[in-house]
């Protein structure tokens, strides 16, 4: 207790730092349990993003190889030509707590095919789909990863006010009422003796 507040202030300024440190612990634990909701609702998008990603990789893998054994080894870097593929990362924010919401592909189109045949333009669409996938499990992974580290330092402020500000705050407060008592009986007793020498 800072300064060692003493007396009626100091059964004061503790009531107010343990209401203080209640009403914390009770805003945490709604926190939590939104947390706790979004956390299960993350690892729903996680298991659902990644069995998508998985299913639409073997899609692709099985177009590009149809598309390898119609046109050849060569098929696939003449193809892709010289463009890039990048990522934009959007975020958002849930109870104080900034996540990943979602990865956005830019994956520029190409010029006309003038290679590979037909079998080219779907297993380019297949693999754009799989790439996209791969970003919605990337972001789905990422915000779980977030919110999981977020429900856990949420749970141990929780606790470490339940624990430790709580009950030290309050055994100060036992203490100083426990010598406020003490000393209303002394005064009480003086008053009751000086009370008595002064009867006639």
């Amino acid at each position: 207790m800072n300064g060692q507040v003493q007396g009626r202030a100091g059964r004061l300024w503790l009531r107010q730092r343990i209401d203080v440190a209640e009403g914390a612990v009770e805003l945490l634990q709604r926190k939590l349990g939104i947390l706790r909701g979004e956390q299960e609702r993350m690892r729903l998008l996680v298991a659902r993003t990644e069995e998508r990603w998985n299913r639409l990789c073997a899609a692709a893998d099985r177009l590009l190889l149809q598309a390898t054994l119609l046109g050849g080894r060569r098929v696939i870097p003449l193809a892709s030509g010289e463009r890039r593929a990048t990522l934009r990362i959007e975020q958002t924010v849930a109870m104080g707590v900034v996540y990943t919401a979602r990865i956005v592909l830019d994956a520029p189109a190409g010029p006309p095919r003038t290679t590979g045949g037909t079998a080219l333009v779907p297993a380019e669409r297949a693999c754009r789909a799989a790439l996209e996938a791969a970003c919605a499990h990337a972001a789905a992974t990422a915000a779980a990863a977030t919110i999981d580290a977020e429900v856990s330092a949420t749970r141990q402020r929780v606790r470490a006010i339940e624990r430790r500000r709580l009950p030290r705050l309050r055994a100060a407060l036992a203490g100083i009422e426990f010598a406020l008592e003490e000393r209303e009986r002394e005064d009480a007793a003086r008053l009751r003796r000086r009370t008595a020498r002064e009867r006639p």
